[in-house]
């Protein structure tokens, strides 16, 4: 048994829990090697964009249609996301400071002779863009503060899920297969589809690719986390250690696995969840980007007449079409992180309310009997679950498992 200290940014940290406390992690555990190869795939990470970004320099396409800032700030994003999640990172700041630093010796040794490339500040601060972003993303999907017990629990299966899912070695090849996949049938739509007088094809086969690898990496790991979910209903598995427990007997206490951890059983949930959450967000997304695509117009037309505007829109056309789009995704990225965040949050928040008000009609619960924990909604029949724990206080100290 290996004693760890816990890490505060690993996958499924609770919302309140200590970083000093010392959980066991039991070597050759499911848990064990999900830590072994998210902190080997961190690595190879960084290895290969120091080998990537320090072989000589070759020229790709046409004058000004050079991916170079796009790249920066893709690279950078995966980099920090699996320094996050892994125990290198360990806190956000520690991450950052890391990320930063390899960014600066990137940059910095791009002077060495023979390599035939030059500092560039503006690729630093795509790096810097890319580290924010992939931050940003990984708070926004980080267990919420807020919500019932039965939220808590169900977040520390989803997160219990995917560090099940990233315990194979298998199920990482996958992953990149299925990014690889994903990369070049993006780039090839995108390069094939997304010509135009603007953005030069080399550039426009990057940001399809970059796009595809993300869609592809997203859509396996999603299918895989469900899956990983019904394994760990099916075979009981631990949330802590991801262990298989024993089967209990009728009647006996809560089992209390190797590892220190409680067996808290299947989450009990009911009724609709809150998705006029979701739908309030989404609608939200559409309006801002209907917005930004008006107020962009307006700015080209508005713009030249206004001094500053003028100088603004000077210096951003100057900056070239791939730079410029580097920008666009950052602030894209920090927006979408920013209304996802927003919208977990909400629903956490709507979850607290589980028993008081019905989800579906709005009717109140106040009074209606129970069957021990559950009731349906007189007014609609929805059925709904009424958590044990009385005080959110008792929910944030059990906290969501980490690895």
């Amino acid at each position: 048994m290996r004693l760890l200290r816990v890490p505060s940014s690993d996958i499924g940290e609770p919302a309140g829990h200590d970083a000093g406390t010392v959980l066991s992690v039991i070597r050759g555990s499911p848990e064990w090697w999900s830590m072994h190869w998210r902190r080997t795939a961190a690595i190879l990470a960084i290895l290969t964009l120091l080998i990537g970004t320090h072989i000589p320099k070759l020229v790709i396409g046409q004058p000004g249609d050079g991916p170079d800032k796009l790249l920066h700030f893709f690279a950078f994003g995966m980099i920090t996301l699996l320094l996050r999640i892994s125990d290198l990172g360990r806190t956000t700041r520690r991450t950052a400071v890391i990320a930063g630093l390899l960014a600066v010796f990137d940059e910095v040794t791009q002077e060495i002779p023979g390599l035939y490339r030059s500092f560039d500040s503006m690729d630093l601060v795509a790096d810097a863009g890319g580290i924010a972003v992939a931050l940003a993303w990984c708070k926004a999907l980080g267990p919420p503060r807020r919500g019932s017990p039965a939220h808590h629990l169900e977040n520390r299966r989803r997160f219990a899920a995917i560090r099940l899912l990233l315990a194979s070695a298998q199920n990482w090849i996958h992953i990149g297969i299925a990014g690889a996949f994903g990369a070049m049938l993006g780039g090839v739509l995108l390069g094939v589809f997304g010509r135009n007088p603007v953005i030069g094809p080399v550039t426009m086969i990057a940001v399809g690719g970059m796009t595809g690898f993300i869609a592809g990496v997203v859509a396996v790991v999603e299918a895989g986390r469900r899956h990983s979910i019904r394994r760990i209903d099916q075979e009981r598995r631990c949330l802590g250690c991801l262990q298989v427990l024993p089967n209990p007997d009728p009647g006996d206490d809560p089992i209390r696995c190797e590892c220190g951890a409680v067996d808290p059983g299947l989450p009990a949930t009911g009724g609709l969840r809150p998705r006029r959450v979701a739908l309030r967000i989404a609608g939200l997304l559409i309006v801002i980007a209907a917005l930004a695509i008006l107020g962009y117009v307006i700015l080209l037309r508005v713009g030249p007449a206004v001094p500053f505007l003028r100088r603004g829109l000077l210096w951003y056309t100057g900056l070239g079409a791939p730079t410029s789009m580097a920008f666009d995704a950052i602030g894209l990225g920090l927006v979408g992180a920013l209304l996802m965040g927003r919208s977990r949050r909400l629903a956490a928040i709507e979850s607290e309310s589980e028993g008081l008000h019905c989800f579906q009609c709005g009717q109140d619960l106040r009074g209606v009997s129970l069957d021990r924990t559950r009731g349906r909604c007189p007014e609609c029949g929805a059925e709904f679950h009424v958590a044990r724990t009385p005080s959110m206080a008792a929910a944030a100290s059990s906290g969501d498992n980490v690895s």
